[in-house]
């Protein structure tokens, strides 16, 4: 295990959505250093691809195989990845959701080990941000401003980044009136996002493009945004690097969108969701900037995942 334990500089902190029904028990964290890195079902290249994970995505690291390859997490789906594209750490800081406690008077330490200040004692369902994963077995996690590390033996999942826990908010009809006002604000910041994508449809698809005189499906987002005084990554694999994800079933207007490659090797293709199930693009088989639906076979086939800029 010695090589997993090796430092690592990291350039900025990493932001994973997780999407499952449990953590299990850490051995610290990894990096992606491949373009697209396939998190398999068995540890083999020849085995089942549960998802195409793109550069610099953290995942949880829960095992070694002893043969190069890693049991890991990533947004909630178990499975296995190279070590030879991992870039391995015992720890990393970043957003990896909502956690909540499983156990009876389960202890909030000072520094991740039992041997630390004990800060509190909580029981089954308190609800914890998790901000790390630090000393190969311990969640960095905050709660109700305070922060503190847990065994990852004593928690489960909740939700992803974004569903903030413990910051002093009312419960109730004052806790609800604000969440209601959030989300309307993101709306309306995301209408106006699609509305200046409008403007372009029909301007040429140009491979590199990033002006009005012609878009490649990358270049687009980035103009749009970049108008409406947003900054976003250039590229489709890049651009899912920023904001928080989303599940396809809570879609709002604004919203990136990314696909697959027809090898489903790799993020291809990126486009703006609209709403009513169609997304605007920069479509270099029509040629132009378009509205497709994502019903349409490719797209629901190769779809990856959203990310939401606004909030």
């Amino acid at each position: 295990m010695t090589r997993f334990f090796r430092k690592t500089a990291l350039a900025a902190v990493l932001c994973l959505s997780i999407s499952g029904t449990a953590f299990a028990a850490n051995l610290g964290a990894g990096v992606v250093q491949a373009s697209a890195l396939h998190l398999r079902a068995e540890a083999s290249t020849e085995s089942q691809s549960l998802a195409v994970v793109p550069y610099a995505s953290g995942v949880i690291v829960t095992g070694e195989t002893g043969d190069g390859w890693y049991s890991v997490i990533y947004r909630g789906q178990s499975g296995y990845m190279s070590g030879e594209y991992l870039s391995l750490n015992a720890n990393l800081n970043g957003n990896f959701g909502v956690g909540a406690i499983q156990g009876t008077t389960v202890r909030l330490r000072a520094e991740p080990n039992t041997s630390s200040q004990i800060l509190g004692t909580y029981d089954t369902g308190t609800q914890m941000n998790i901000t790390g994963v630090a000393e190969s077995s311990w969640y960095k996690v905050s709660y109700n401003g305070q922060e503190g590390y847990v065994s990852s033996d004593y928690m489960r999942y909740v939700s992803g980044p974004g569903g903030v826990v413990g910051s002093g908010a009312s419960s109730g009809a004052d806790a609800g009136t604000e969440s209601d006002s959030t989300v309307g604000t993101a709306s309306t910041e995301g209408e106006k996002i699609v509305e200046t994508a409008k403007k372009y449809l029909g301007v040429p698809y140009v491979w590199a493009g990033t002006s009005p005189s012609g878009f490649d499906c990358s270049g687009l987002v980035y103009y749009v945004y970049k108008e409406c005084g947003y900054s976003v990554n250039r590229t489709a694999a890049s651009l899912y690097q920023n904001g928080v994800a989303v599940d396809r079933s809570e879609l709002q207007p604004g919203d990136v969108i990314c696909f697959t490659n027809s090898g489903y090797s790799y993020i291809g293709h990126t486009g703006i969701y609209i709403g009513d199930g169609q997304f605007i693009h920069a479509s270099s088989g029509g040629g132009r900037v378009m509205i497709s639906s994502l019903s349409e076979t490719y797209y629901n086939n190769h779809y990856y995942g959203a990310r939401r800029i606004v909030s």
